[in-house]
Parts: structure tokens; sequence; C-alpha cells
């Protein structure tokens, strides 16, 4: 059996400043530095390693350097946007979107320029990221109940963070972002990504420029967290 003094110990200062600093980057990606293919490789073999529904890994990642092909995603990608301000997508209808309302004294509303400044900056500059990640799984599940839904992507969305956080481990900053999906059939058809595939996110990949990235402002977590019955 082993024993505690056994067991390599974590350093938590480090594992903690990874996980509070890896959020999506846009204003600073270096678009000018390439990034070694090496590097993006080491970092998804650390991504598969998330959990994976029974063990199928049947994630795939498609990584896009062609100036071409990036120039392309990232023109569905801003049509995406378009699509995304002019209230046509479902989730523009729910409500909960960057174009939300808050009161003056909430934090997101004080927050809220930056990020949709931050968020004109990317859709401008996209093409310009050296490196692009497409997350896939395999399966098409839109329509089925929520149990299979919430299956399918606990098996892709896990290895996606954890990518991120290998990428910032190793000073590579990336942004999490999905409006490209409004054009998802256009995207597989020019990366040869089959039918019976749903692509889960597009990762924009680079060196990161300026000084460290500190801890994002949030909700407090009392204000969000629950213990026992809701409310």
């Amino acid at each position: 059996m082993m024993n505690d003094q056994a067991i390599r110990p974590l350093d938590l200062a480090s594992v903690d400043h990874v996980l509070t600093t890896t959020r999506s980057v846009r204003q600073r990606l270096d678009f000018e530095r390439p990034v070694p293919p090496a590097m993006i490789t080491e970092a998804l073999r650390i991504a598969l390693q998330a959990p994976t529904g029974a063990n199928t890994q049947t994630w795939r990642f498609m990584v896009v350097t062609d100036p071409a092909k990036r120039a392309a995603i990232a023109d569905c990608y801003r049509r995406g946007a378009a699509a995304y301000v002019g209230g046509e997508t479902g989730l523009s209808r729910t409500g909960v979107t960057a174009m939300r309302e808050y009161e003056a004294d909430d934090l997101r509303q004080q927050q809220r320029e930056a990020v949709l400044k931050s968020g004109g900056f990317l859709m401008e500059n996209l093409e310009r990221a050296p490196v692009m990640i497409i997350p896939c799984i395999e399966g098409r599940f839109e329509q089925d109940d929520v149990f299979t839904q919430a299956s399918m992507w606990g098996s892709i969305l896990p290895a996606t963070w954890s990518l991120m956080l290998a990428l910032r481990a190793r000073r590579l900053a990336s942004a999490w972002t999905t409006l490209h999906l409004y054009h998802e059939r256009e995207v597989a058809d020019l990366l040869g990504i089959p039918a019976t595939y749903t692509q889960a996110a597009l990762l924009p990949v680079a060196w990161l420029k300026g000084g460290d990235l500190k801890p994002a402002r949030r909700l407090p977590v009392e204000q969000v967290t629950y213990w026992e019955h809701w409310a």
C-alpha cells in the first residue's frame, strides 16, 4: 500500500495560479511569433487525460495553421458574430449573452465595455492567430435528451479546458470561442471533418504578450452556491 510520504506532493500555489489565470485571451495574443508544433502536441497529450464518457475517447482535435484556411474560418466566425449580435441565434434569444444589461453596480455591467472591446478585437484579427484548434466529438446529439447531451459534451469540454490549462502553463494563450459554429457545416467541409462529428469550440492559440495574467473579477462564491436546497 502506498503511504502518504510516497505520494508526490502538489505545488498548490502553481496549480492554483494556472487555474485562476487561465481564461479567454484576445488582445494579448502574439500574432507575430510562431508556435512550435511540438508544444501543441504536448498540450494535446495532456488534454487526453481528461474524463471521457464510458472511456470511449471519441474526441478528435483539428489543428489549423494554413493561412488560407484560417482566413476562411475567421470569415465564418465574423458572420456568426453578426448573427449573434443581430439576435438570430438561440443563445441571443435566451438573454444570457455579452449584450445583456445588468444593474449599474453589478461587476458584469462594469466589465461589459471591456468584454465587447476584447471580442471585437478578436473578431477583426482572428485569422492572425498562428494556430487554431477545433475540438470535436463523435456523434450528432442536438435532438437527444438531456442525459445524452450532457454525456457527450462531458466527453469533450473537459478535454478542451485541460488543453487551455496546458497551453497556459507553457505561456501560450488561447480563447474559448464558439461563434464559428453558426457555420459549422461550412467549416467542416473546409477541413474535411466528417458530418458524424460535432465541433465543440474554436481555440485561437498564440504566445502570450506582456506580463503575467491576474485572476478575473467574478461574482462572490456565496452568491452562486447553494447547499442542500436551492436558495
